[in-house]
């Protein structure tokens, strides 16, 4: 169970990497400055929405009681979103190791 929702939550992280790129190609000014507030909230965005769409809960998964559903959909994709970084960061050091 465990292992199912953890693959569960990396598969959605991915789709939020996906999804937040194509958003900042295509409207620029979401990146935000040098401290990428805009990136993250927008992966913080899509995360959420991502979560209450599919019903997604890792709270839930876990076989934690959580009176809120929906709270539960909330900080997973919140989850997910911090997840997206981490996948874009070891995706950016996998490619620049197959550069080298």
């Amino acid at each position: 169970m465990v292992a199912e929702s953890l693959s569960t939550i990396f598969l959605l992280a991915v789709i939020v990497e996906v999804v937040t790129n194509a958003i900042k190609a295509a409207f620029p000014f979401v990146k935000g400055g040098e401290e990428k507030n805009g990136s993250r909230i927008t992966a913080a965005v899509v995360g959420i929405i991502l979560c209450i769409t599919t019903r997604v809960g890792i709270l839930k998964n876990l076989n934690i009681d959580i009176s809120l559903e929906i709270l539960d959909q909330i900080i997973t994709g919140i989850i997910i979103s911090r997840g997206a970084n981490a996948v874009h960061d070891l995706a950016s050091t996998l490619q620049k190791k197959k550069s080298n």
